[in-house]
């Protein structure tokens, strides 16, 4: 597979097809099935069609979206959201939201974003700030304790936001990455062990 982080329409078919056959044929995924605990890694149709996302977000249901959050998304994600419109088990790790799900990370978490406003937290304000125009990209129904974050307020000349991991269980500082496409490849990369 390239390993050159996916920002095309093109790339991102390309992507994607290939993490999910890599999951697909994953010892990880046959451990996960011997041990019976696969069943919400992966659905029947998902492996019928060797395909972990799911059918992609219309232009409308994009421009929808930007309407809602008054931003225009990164053209990475964005093209990302028209080849699968969010995605499961990304990196054997996240789940990536529809776009119709995509919210402010103080919305959507108004708990965590409380927790780590409150005044004993002072240290804090500066990734507070950065968080307040995060939006959260990802689903932790899992349980993993991790996110996925774009910060609105970091767009580079070619209009790309800064994409952050952050484990808030863990007390660290939330891990940035150049974009939303070079945070999937690098997450690849770490799942695969290449």
């Amino acid at each position: 597979m390239d390993p050159s982080p996916p920002r095309t329409a093109a790339r991102w078919r390309a992507f994607l097809s290939g993490h999910s056959s890599e999951f697909l044929d994953s010892d990880y995924l046959r451990t996960a099935e011997a041990e019976d605990r696969a069943g919400w890694m992966v659905s029947p149709a998902q492996r019928e069609n060797r395909w972990l996302g799911y059918e992609p977000a219309t232009e409308e249901a994009v421009l929808a979206a930007e309407e809602r959050l008054g931003v225009s998304l990164p053209p990475s994600y964005r093209n990302f959201l028209l080849v699968s419109n969010g995605w499961s088990t990304l990196a054997y790790t996240f789940d990536l939201l529809p776009v119709e799900r995509i919210g402010w990370f103080p919305e959507e978490d108004p708990q965590l974003y409380s927790w780590w406003s409150e005044p004993h937290m002072d240290h804090f304000a500066d990734r507070l700030r950065v968080l307040e125009r995060c939006l959260l990209v990802s689903d932790d129904d899992g349980g993993s304790g991790g996110m996925w974050l774009l910060h609105a307020d970091s767009a580079d000349g070619d209009g790309e936001w800064t994409a952050y991991t952050w484990w808030p269980g863990d007390g660290g500082d939330p891990e940035p990455y150049g974009d939303f496409a070079a945070l999937v490849a690098e997450a690849h990369r770490n799942a695969v062990g290449s």
